[in-house]
């Protein structure tokens, strides 16, 4: 692990603040490049042991939140391969069972059992609690029975689950990401976990507010991993036409046709198409392709200078990404990993989310860790379900 300067570390531009010790162990699996995970250490976890799949991300996690993540398939890890940890967190791959591509869901080749090795690990390992993630589309028809079975084995099991379909805007993250979270405690513990309350509209974050300071890519600054795409060549002719906020139904229809082909008669929104963000409202998801046609956030620099010093239109850099994902500045992506990974790997669970579903965790287990000068546990809030999927 790299040596952080204190200087670097006190950056909390979202209200995040390095909490000390709650006296509670974690395994990281799926952990991908830590973006989770730092917000899991910043609420005062102490990770034991890490694991996914890609070397890159295990390296980049290394480097940035310790030297405890390993590169493996969890198909092959047994509880006995694990040490002991009070809580065991993961976001199996929600490729399976997005609302985005094929959705094959379990029958998905590469990927679609992996949540059942998730539950094999919590029912070998036994944490006191577990906390697990994916997206909204395991709540639609086609996967509801899939997400409905897998939490009765964890209650056949003896965990007490609750879950809820949040989007983390309304927790502080400056990005429109509504994902399922699902949080089992042991019912021999006899607790019972609550979800973190909304913070009020007024609080809530924008694009401006996560990146309106950074200077532009290729400008001197001492902050990594400031470098990105630009548009890409088929956008080029039609971008300009498009206000901020807007996407492809902006253009007359013989231009929508050009630019979306055979897309032009498909089904759906297809809101992704040539969209353009709004430096004055949230970003829309984080994915791990910010280069794709129909998933497109494009910075139009005449919405972030108002005053109009400079013009054009790009992608959000690699730092804009992390900064939207709420991951403080001194995690870094190593300079030889490509542009592409980089990207990649701005995907997971927002740190500032991270933190708060664990510091609630904390309090759920007893931990007597001091929050803002409180002790946690007099600081127990509750959450309504939300019911509209999308992604």
């Amino acid at each position: 692990m790299r040596e952080i300067p204190e200087i670097e570390k006190t950056v909390n531009r979202f209200g995040m603040e390095e909490l000390p010790s709650n006296g509670l162990t974690m395994i990281d699996l799926f952990c991908g490049a830590g973006i989770g995970a730092t917000g899991f250490k910043l609420a005062g976890f102490e990770i034991l042991h890490a694991i996914d799949n890609q070397s890159y991300a295990v390296n980049t996690y290394n480097e940035n939140i310790g030297d405890h993540a390993v590169v493996g398939d969890i198909r092959l890890v047994s509880g006995t391969d694990l040490p002991n940890a009070d809580v065991i967190t993961g976001g199996f791959p929600c490729k399976p069972f997005s609302l985005i591509g094929k959705g094959e869901g379990t029958a998905d080749e590469k990927n679609g059992d992996l949540g059942h090795h998730f539950f094999r690990i919590i029912e070998e390992k036994r944490p006191k609690a577990f906390l697990m993630e994916n997206v909204g589309g395991l709540l639609t028809k086609k996967h509801r029975s899939f997400f409905d079975e897998l939490v009765a084995k964890f209650e056949a099991t003896g965990y007490v689950v609750k879950w809820s379909y949040l989007d983390v805007w309304e927790f502080g993250v400056p990005q429109k990401r509504k994902r399922v979270f699902a949080v089992g405690i042991r019912s021999d513990l006899q607790t019972s976990y609550s979800f973190p309350l909304p913070i009020p509209v007024e609080n809530r974050t924008t694009i401006r507010d996560a990146i309106g300071d950074l200077p532009e890519p290729g400008e001197e600054t001492t902050v990594a991993n400031h470098v990105g795409y630009g548009i890409r060549n088929d956008e080029a002719p039609f971008v300009c036409a498009i206000p901020p906020g807007g996407n492809w139904r902006a253009l007359p229809e013989d231009a929508q046709r050009v630019f979306l082909g055979n897309a032009f008669n498909s089904g759906g929104g297809r809101t992704g198409f040539l969209r353009k963000v709004s430096f004055s409202n949230p970003a829309w998801t984080i994915t791990s392709c910010m280069n794709g046609k129909n998933n497109a956030q494009i910075v139009d620099l005449q919405d972030k200078y108002p005053e109009g010093v400079i013009e054009g239109n790009r992608r959000f850099t690699v730092r804009e990404c992390l900064r939207l994902q709420t991951v403080p500045d001194w995690f870094r992506f190593s300079g030889d990993l490509s542009l592409a990974k980089q990207y990649e790997r701005c995907s997971g669970i927002p740190s500032l989310m991270a933190q708060k579903l664990g510091i609630e965790l904390a309090k759920a287990l007893g931990s007597e860790q001091e929050v803002n000068g409180k002790n946690s546990n007099a600081l127990i809030i509750d959450n309504s379900q939300l019911i509209n999927i999308t992604e």
